[in-house]
């Protein structure tokens, strides 16, 4: 069989884990994307993401976790929530199955760039406009666009018939600070829910420099987080994200007193927001090329979907491009290559985002449930590596409310007599 020629255009988790993982199945593969190994390392920092358990089995499968030994593990996951005064509600504490890890895409995407060249294949530094596309797609078997949210995300259409998350526009400030002792949650992702402000996130991570800090607030974009301007210094953005912290999380704010950025340009702004595009794109010429990862399905970066999203979409595809063989790459490819990724990343773009950023009363009462028992706490933390699983019962108020019943009345249960 003919080697298959296979362009992928974009540099980032999806895009280069598709393209090693298809490297070692004997794909000639082009990756085409805009910065070398050391501009990205040396570049601003570019999103913050965990990966659960399923996302790191992807990587180990072909030899692309070269940081085991050196990121801390995540086990688990703290939630606190707060009233409108500003009083402690309630705190939780569920446990992973398998822990999670977080590592500095810079890192991660210069040193699997790195790798993909050294292993023959081929590396393309230019950004692609439709007419490149365009021209590009004549030459490959198969083309996939994984250039993210903005950019060429454009010519995938949005999917109006698949409902989304309906919700005010949504702000994330991230900064990677040093490691503190101070700092909470030292194995763990730590989660507070804040009225007025929205969500403060923070965890262990590996950035540029080893180990550090990631600390995130995400909200509506109208609101507190208006606040950071557009043009401001690393360090200014850090100032304001601690001032937030300071205004509407005091207690918090102690932690991270005085923190510094963790290298100099430790810092970013995302303003996803949920939304499904249709896998497709029809070039000028009536040429089609595949969109993959968060380029055809976005969520907002305070769910912690991002990297896990791209992950399995990489594997997905892997699996779709395997089992095709020979055969053309044909739209009718590209629908059922596409279909598994969004029953898997989907959830996370609807009602699941809607609950998990705006708290309805039942939410708020199982997590409040979750602080008394465990068991609720694992359940709901597990859901973040099995968001269809999540989705099953977690949008269903009456299903939600049936757990924490079973929940209580198991522990109200008199333990059996022994003979």
């Amino acid at each position: 069989m003919r080697m298959r020629e296979i362009l992928i255009v974009g540099g980032g988790q999806s895009g280069l884990q598709l393209a090693l993982s298809l490297q070692e199945h004997g794909y000639a593969v082009t990756v085409m994307t805009v910065h070398s190994p050391e501009e990205l390392y040396t570049g601003r920092a570019v999103s913050m993401g965990v990966m659960f358990g399923t996302a790191r089995a992807a990587e180990r499968a072909y030899g692309l976790d070269f940081w085991e030994d050196e990121v801390p593990p995540l086990h688990g996951m703290r939630i606190s929530g707060y009233t409108p005064e500003g009083a402690p509600a309630f705190t939780c504490n569920g446990r992973l199955a398998r822990p999670a890890q977080s590592i500095d895409e810079r890192v991660k995407m210069a040193v699997w760039l790195e790798v993909f060249a050294e292993r023959g294949g081929r590396v393309v530094l230019h950004g692609a406009t439709v007419t490149d596309l365009d021209r590009l797609a004549t030459m490959y078997d198969l083309t996939i666009v994984a250039t993210g949210h903005s950019g060429l995300s454009d010519v995938f259409p949005v999917d109006r018939s698949r409902p989304t998350a309906r919700m005010p526009r949504v702000a994330t400030a991230i900064a990677y600070i040093e490691e503190d002792p101070r700092h909470p949650d030292p194995d763990a992702v730590g989660v507070d829910i804040v009225p007025g402000l929205g969500h403060v996130i923070g965890w262990s991570g590996f950035s540029v420099n080893g180990r550090c800090r990631m600390l995130a607030v995400t909200g509506a974009a109208d609101g507190p987080l208006a606040r950071l301007p557009r043009r401001v210094t690393p360090e200014g953005h850090l100032d304001v994200l601690l001032d937030i912290i300071r205004t509407h999380l005091p207690e918090r704010y102690e932690a991270y007193r005085g923190a510094r950025l963790a290298d100099p340009r430790a810092v970013a702004v995302d303003h996803a927001n949920p939304q499904v595009r249709h896998p497709i794109a029809q070039l000028p010429s009536g040429r089609s090329v595949l969109g993959m990862g968060d380029t055809v399905v976005v969520t907002s970066p305070a769910l912690q979907q991002d990297a896990n999203n791209a992950s399995t979409a990489a594997r997905l595809y892997l699996e779709a491009i395997l089992a095709h063989g020979d055969r053309p790459f044909d739209e009718a490819f590209m629908r059922a290559a596409f279909a598994p990724y969004l029953d898997y990343a989907g959830p996370f773009t609807g009602q699941v985002a809607a609950h998990l950023h705006f708290n309805p009363p039942y939410v708020t009462d199982y997590v409040a449930a979750a602080e008394r028992y465990p068991e609720l706490a694992d359940r709901f933390v597990n859901g973040f590596d099995d968001p269809a699983g999540l989705a099953a019962w977690f949008t269903d108020e009456a299903a939600t409310r049936a757990l924490v019943a079973e929940a209580e009345n198991a522990a109200a249960e008199p333990p059996l007599a022994h003979a």
